[in-house]
């Protein structure tokens, strides 16, 4: 399997490895051939993510249920592999190995990833469908509208918010204003 970027650039998964909660691996352009294919970006030690992966496992477990051709790939943003294998056991999907840091930071750039959680699902061709399902998923518990065409994840001042980068921004704007509020009360 070949994934493309919205940028028309591709990544091929040919000879790659993924990881199976039974500690097996599989090859990856078997195991997602001909079907959707959600990476979900995601670490143990971020509370939106953890707070996040219980709702995508449920609904992860009911389009299997009905039968949906997806798969789901967990890439790491965790920091041991301690971390990495005790979240791993709460999903029921595949996932990057922890020791495949260059898979996992070459899924990152393609996608344009710079925070997380971050769901990006791609059609059986590898092409985006969405490039944040986070939201939709929230926002449909039951799978109804898989694969989320067109989700894009927060815009404006909420994309800029979800980043560590952004977060800086906000902090030195407010730390400015109160300087400035400050001074002119003297």
């Amino acid at each position: 399997m070949t994934l493309d970027t919205s940028e028309g650039h591709s990544l091929s998964l040919q000879g790659v490895q993924l990881l199976a909660g039974s500690g097996k691996t599989v090859p990856a352009d078997e195991a997602l051939a001909g079907k959707h294919v959600a990476l979900y970006f995601s670490a143990h030690w971020c509370p939106p993510c953890r707070g996040f992966t219980p709702v995508l496992a449920d609904v992860y477990q009911q389009l299997k249920q009905q039968g949906k051709e997806f798969e789901m790939v967990f890439v790491t943003a965790d920091r041991s592999k301690s971390q990495f294998e005790e979240y791993f056991e709460q999903m029921p999907w595949l996932a990057v190995p922890f020791e495949d840091a260059s898979l996992q930071r070459r899924l990152s750039e393609r996608f344009g990833v710079q925070g997380i959680p971050r769901l990006v699902v791609l059609g059986p061709d590898g092409s985006v469908v969405a490039h944040d399902a986070r939201a939709a998923v929230m926002a449909d518990r039951v799978g109804a509208n898989f694969p989320w065409a067109g989700a894009a994840g927060p815009t404006g001042l909420a994309a800029l918010l979800s980043t560590p980068r952004g977060l800086l921004l906000l902090f030195m704007l407010l730390w400015w204003l109160s300087q400035w509020f400050t001074k002119r009360q003297s």
